[in-house]
């Protein structure tokens, strides 16, 4: 099979990785790419906000699948064009997009489907947040109705720091300047991020992990698209892989059909287990980044395959299997990430690392003139280990970490504690 995967992060260069070794694969194409899966797939110079491109594209290489990491080819509707030109595609609709696209949206199909998520209030701006968010008591959550890049939400513990985030989003310095806000509670607990492939009527289980948001040590600083996880979550058991099945994705998908939006693709539950119970927080439609890092580390199935069967409504003849081992990813990023930073710093030390337990996939890397591998984004290199503990995990990580070299790098220092 030609298969095209679309997208240049680190989530990207590992489901590249699991499908190299697919036994149903022939040709394995990643746009745009970056210098790690280079070795791995080919890469071509298309403009992939042009639909007719991608299909295009697809047609010449006689691609048989293609597969979107990111949320924004989704929202975009490439899911939907793709099938109008009779090509298979691993992704949800425009439509059911919104899942992850429109917070207001989501909350809507909770109260329909009688899922427990936070008391929340919507606002029509943020000017109009500000304005009337001096009458809310503190802490609380702010978010952006559309999607921000992993930065549209904020805890806030105090009006101040509300109405800086608020202001960030009026001035268009955060996600889209007329997104409507979100103000609800904050509810208190452990977060955990549970992965399913749903076909449209069942789903399966993938894996979990757990994120750490903030960019700074001890969770401090703004949020980002992630730092780093572990996998899986401390709160993952049969018990709870139930119960979030039961109560929150199956109700969903079932609304999703009541509505004529038939859900195909990764439906990613972020939860709060509380003393109260478990909540939804929000669903994405995509691999987490960099969740499916981890994930992937100890997936032992052939993704290939699993995206296949689920676009043929196959999902229930596929057995998805993981290692029992932990795994541990840390983020190094660019200096500055997330706001402004600068690029093309040489990154030394990789072609050095050679253990099988390890993983070094590519985000925002790119090769210059000389073939030297240079960084290109904000969040830069994905380091996972996979190992018997989360103890023995970290020691290894952090020793490991110390034999890369690049001078505008940096990371967290806590990751798995």
């Amino acid at each position: 099979m030609n298969v095209l995967v679309l997208g240049s992060g680190g989530r990207e260069h590992s489901i590249c990785l699991n499908i190299s070794k697919s036994n149903k694969l022939k040709s394995l194409w990643c746009i745009p790419g970056n210098a790690g899966t280079k070795s791995i797939a080919k890469s071509s110079n298309i403009d992939l906000e042009n639909h007719e491109e991608v299909i295009n594209f697809c047609k010449k290489k006689k691609i048989n699948i293609v597969i979107p990491g990111s949320e924004e080819y989704l929202e975009a509707g490439i899911a939907d064009s793709l099938r109008l030109s009779d090509i298979l595609v691993f992704g949800p609709s425009k439509e059911s997009t919104k899942l992850e696209s429109s917070k207001i949206f989501t909350k809507k199909i909770c109260d329909i489907s009688n899922i427990k998520t936070a008391k929340w209030k919507l606002f029509n701006n943020a000017e109009e947040a500000i304005n009337k968010i001096k009458s809310f008591k503190f802490p609380l959550v702010l978010k952006l109705d559309s999607l921000a890049a992993g930065k549209g939400v904020l805890v806030a513990n105090s009006l101040k720091e509300s109405k800086v985030f608020l202001k960030k989003v009026k001035d268009g310095l955060i996600g889209k300047k007329t997104s409507k806000i979100i103000i609800e509670e904050k509810l208190v607990g452990e977060e955990a991020s549970f992965f399913f492939i749903a076909d449209g009527q069942t789903a399966s289980y993938l894996g979990s992990a757990k994120d750490y948001k903030r960019v700074g040590d001890k969770n401090t600083g703004l949020n980002t698209g992630g730092m780093g996880c572990i996998s899986p979550s401390p709160k993952e058991n049969n018990k709870s892989i139930n119960t979030v099945l039961k109560k929150f994705i199956l109700p969903t998908l079932k609304t999703m059909n009541n509505l004529g939006y038939p859900f195909k693709g990764i439906l990613y539950a972020g939860l709060m287990f509380t003393k109260k119970g478990i909540y939804l927080i929000e669903y994405n439609v995509r691999l987490g980044d960099p969740e499916c890092q981890s994930i992937f580390s100890r997936l032992k199935s052939d993704f290939l395959n699993i995206a296949l069967m689920t676009e043929k409504h196959k999902l229930e003849k596929v057995k998805i299997r993981l290692d029992k081992k932990k795994s541990l990813c840390i983020v190094m990023a660019s200096k500055g990430y997330p706001e402004k930073y600068k690029t093309g710093f040489q990154i030394q030390g990789l072609n050095n690392i050679k253990d099988s337990s390890v993983n070094i996939y590519h985000a925002g890397t790119a090769e210059n003139n000389k073939k030297q591998t240079i960084t290109n984004g904000g969040r830069v290199l994905n380091i996972v280990i996979r190992e018997k503990t989360i103890e023995s995990a970290i020691s290894k990580g952090y020793n490991l970490i110390k034999r890369i070299k690049c001078s505008n790098i940096f990371f967290r220092n806590d990751i798995g504690s």
